[in-house]
C-alpha cells in the first residue's frame, strides 16, 4: 500500500469513528447493528483494515448515513451546468446546408450514452454516484437535480450538467410532462457505485 492509499484508509477509519462517537452507540453496538465482527469495525478505525464496499454500506447503514460520509470529499468544482444558451452551435460538415450539432465543454472523455424518458409518476427518488464521469443533457421537460452537499438545482431543455467521478446526486421529476434525458458517461475506473442508479 502506497503512503496516499494509507492516508486515504486511515481517513476512512477517522470519519467512521466520528460518526459512531456523533451517534452515541459504542464500537460493539456499532459491529453488531452493522453484521460484522467488533475486532474488523476497531481495525477499520484505526486505519488497519481496508473495509469492502459492502461492509461500507452495513457500516453506513447502521449509522443511517450515506457512504459517501466515509469518503474524502470531491474536489471544488466537481460540477458544471452549461446553459443551453451557452452551447457553441457547430455545423457537422463544412457544406452549406450542413445539420447543426450542439457543443458544450465539459470535464472528460464520454464514451457511454444514455438515454431516459421519465413520467410524471415515475419513481427516480433514490441517491445515485457513479465511477466516471458523467454528462446529462435536458432533452424536454424539466428536471430537478440535487446534488449531496449543494443546493438543488433546476435543469430546463437544453441544459447540460457535468459531474465527476464519485458525485452523489439524485433527480426529481418536475412539471407534467415527460423529461427526456441523455446521459453521457465516460470510461469506469472502478466498478459504479449505486443504490439506485438511473444507468
Amino acid at each position: 500500500m502506497t503512503p496516499e492509499e494509507h492516508d486515504r484508509v486511515a481517513r476512512v477509519g477517522r470519519a467512521v469513528r466520528v460518526a459512531r462517537r456523533e451517534a452515541g452507540l459504542s464500537a460493539r453496538t456499532l459491529a453488531a447493528r452493522a453484521g460484522i465482527s467488533q475486532a474488523f469495525l476497531s481495525q477499520v478505525e484505526r486505519g488497519l483494515n481496508v473495509p469492502s464496499l459492502a461492509s461500507l454500506y452495513k457500516i453506513a447503514d447502521a449509522l443511517e448515513c450515506s457512504p459517501s460520509y466515509f469518503l474524502d470529499a470531491p474536489p471544488d468544482g466537481e460540477v458544471l451546468v452549461v446553459r443551453a444558451e451557452r452551447r457553441r452551435a457547430r455545423p457537422v460538415t463544412g457544406s452549406p446546408g450542413a445539420p447543426i450539432m450542439w457543443m458544450a465543454q465539459g470535464n472528460g472523455t464520454i464514451p457511454e450514452v444514455y438515454q431516459y424518458v421519465i413520467g410524471p409518476g415515475d419513481d427516480i427518488s433514490g441517491w445515485f454516484r457513479r465511477a466516471d464521469d458523467l454528462v446529462l443533457v435536458l432533452v424536454s421537460g424539466c428536471l430537478g437535480v440535487q446534488v449531496r452537499g449543494r443546493d438543488p438545482l433546476v435543469l430546463d431543455v437544453g441544459d447540460c450538467l457535468f459531474a465527476s467521478a464519485g458525485t452523489e446526486m439524485q433527480w426529481e421529476h418536475r412539471g407534467v410532462d415527460d423529461v427526456r434525458v441523455v446521459l453521457c458517461v465516460g470510461t469506469p475506473g472502478v466498478q459504479a457505485v449505486t443504490r439506485s442508479s438511473p444507468a
